[in-house]
């Protein structure tokens, strides 16, 4: 093998890590636009709720259904969120807390907020196919309207 032809497979290699790379941070990415229209979604909702209840108080009117329906709304948002941020843990090797489920570096021994042992468990969503799911259910998120 010549030079030559040890220059080019090592560029082919590392021109393979970048795109790699540049890939998991386009994910990334996907998945915190997703995770910051969920929580954009959660706080209209929210002030949606208080705007019912407070109007339910003052003036006697009932909505208790649209107040069941909001709620509702509200867990599964809730629900989305939280998979959204499971799956950014994952993307960037983090693992949670068994105390009080922040988030910390692999490796790291101790929790960083409560001071508890972390477990060596392995990182959430490490299995590329799952995280390819979540980012594909990210998408769907993003792109979906939810009105009540």
């Amino acid at each position: 093998m010549s030079v030559m032809e040890d220059v080019i497979l090592n560029a082919k290699t590392a021109v393979g890590s970048v795109g790699r790379k540049a890939g998991e941070v386009i994910d990334r990415s996907k998945l915190r636009i997703a995770a910051v229209d969920i929580k954009s979604e959660l706080s209209g909702k929210y002030r949606m709720l208080g705007r019912l209840y407070y109007e339910s108080e003052t003036t006697g009117k009932k909505y208790d259904e649209s107040i069941k329906k909001l709620i509702e709304t509200i867990t599964d948002l809730n629900e989305q969120l939280a998979a959204v941020k499971e799956a950014i843990a994952g993307s960037e090797k983090k693992i949670r807390c068994p105390e009080c489920s922040e988030y910390n570096q692999k490796g790291a021994v101790f929790c960083s907020k409560c001071g508890a042992k972390l477990s060596s468990a392995k990182p959430p969503y490490e299995d590329d196919q799952t995280q390819e799911e979540l980012l594909d259910f990210a998408e769907e998120i993003a792109d979906e309207d939810i009105d009540i």
